[in-house]
């Protein structure tokens, strides 16, 4: 038998796992392609999504038409959650081990969806894929698979946003937050931050926290002002700057001071011209009460104020809610975030090779030291597709908002 987790087309929070009969006449694959099968998930909460849930991670190659990707190859990507067989039909990338999906019903979705990439692992699959009493190298195998199925994406997001959209050398050119398929304007000045204030709203995120991290590393020459980070867990996000460099001044405050007078006056003796605020999902009044504390300030209200959306809440919106948003990036001059477009401006001017050569390098310094940057991070892992030990118990709790962000939800998948 195999499962498939599938969301409401109305409604987030209502779900369901569907047992089929063991596939049958699946069919003669199709040239360059692959059929695989999900391996090790983590539940991807992404509201534009609809259908089968989406999860980045691993799946092991089942039958192949492409001589390259042999039966037994593990792939890093995007994955269904389901444990029926996918088929992708792919073209080689610019670099070994990468690669593209091309199935014409596919190319609606980003690139950064459709980019695939082999995977080097140490320990044989089937073991790494069975939590379990083990030896020590499988244990970090696994550990370090499942970090990379949790963050990856989104440290990339974070840094993306850091090195890029706010550039931390003068060479780097400033990219706009959508890329440059948005034909959008974005200058130098838009993005510098030597004379801003960085207002990191929901910092406990993971982008947040790759975010942060990635910006403590830069130039004092391109540095901010100062960096204020507003989040729920201000004891884990000091932790984390305590292991980090520091080469401009930093607040971590809760949501309950986010319009205290203490916060406008720390802003305010930094004497910033530019106020640039980054909402990686904040609970829903912290970036109002945020705004008014400005506009109130006699210092601040001079400063021109920047606000770049990178994602929302994690709850499941109503029709009334999401149309309540739309009118508010409208109202506000809100600038959405989006990483692929800002990744595929980057592969057209540098080019695959230097482009993964230096964030391959960096994800790897940041995933050998990852307990001390995000510390206290624990991996609840579960197993399966149905019942709550699996992907569907696991949807429940992020649908309903009770994932903290000291949590990431990692799930073995095989056959039933």
């Amino acid at each position: 038998m195999t499962e498939v987790h599938v969301v409401s087309k109305l409604d987030n929070q209502q779900h369901a796992s569907v047992t089929l009969p063991a596939e049958e006449g699946v069919g003669q694959l199709a040239e360059s392609s692959i059929r695989v099968r999900t391996l090790l998930v983590t539940p991807y909460n992404d509201p534009s999504t609809w259908g089968i849930v989406p999860a980045w991670g691993y799946a092991a190659v089942e039958e192949s038409t492409i001589p390259e990707l042999s039966k037994g190859a593990v792939l890093w990507g995007f994955w269904p959650t389901s444990s029926l067989p996918t088929d992708l039909k792919l073209n080689l990338g610019k670099r070994p081990g990468d690669w593209t999906e091309i199935s014409e019903h596919r190319q609606q979705l980003m690139p950064l969806y459709n980019y695939y990439t082999t995977a080097s692992v140490s320990e044989s699959i089937s073991v790494i894929s069975n939590p379990g009493a083990d030896s020590p190298s499988v244990q970090d195998e696994r550990e370090r698979l499942a970090w990379t199925s949790i963050f990856g994406i989104l440290w990339r997001a974070g840094y993306l946003l850091s090195e890029h959209v706010f550039p931390s050398h003068p060479e780097k050119q400033a990219i706009h937050p959508l890329g440059s398929v948005a034909g959008l304007d974005w200058t130098a000045a838009d993005g510098d931050l030597s004379s801003a204030v960085v207002v990191s709203l929901a910092a406990s995120t993971k982008t947040g926290h790759a975010f942060a991290y990635n910006l403590q590393r830069r130039l004092i020459e391109s540095a901010p002002l100062g960096l204020l980070q507003v989040t729920s867990s201000v004891a884990r996000i000091s932790k984390a700057e305590g292991n980090s460099p520091k080469s401009f001044p930093s607040k971590i405050i809760d949501y309950a001071d986010v319009a205290a007078e203490t916060s406008a006056k720390w802003m305010a003796d930094l004497k910033p011209s530019k106020i640039v605020v980054l909402d990686f999902g904040a609970r829903s009044n912290a970036l109002d009460q945020f705004l008014d504390l400005v506009k109130k300030d006699p210092v601040l209200q001079s400063s021109k104020v920047m606000i770049v959306m990178i994602g929302g809440q994690q709850k499941v919106y109503t029709n009334e809610e999401l149309q309540a948003a739309m009118k508010a990036i409208a109202d506000l001059g809100k600038i959405q975030y989006n990483t692929s477009g800002v990744q595929e401006t980057l592969l057209e001017t540098l080019g695959s090779e230097e482009y993964y050569g230096v964030i391959s390098k960096l994800w790897d310094e940041w995933l050998v030291n990852r307990h001390l940057n995000v510390p206290g991070f624990n991996i609840i892992w579960g197993k399966g597709i149905s019942g709550v030990d699996g992907i569907e118990g696991g949807w429940g709790r992020l649908s309903r908002g009770e994932v903290g962000s000291e949590e990431g939800l990692v799930y073995t998948v095989s056959r039933t």
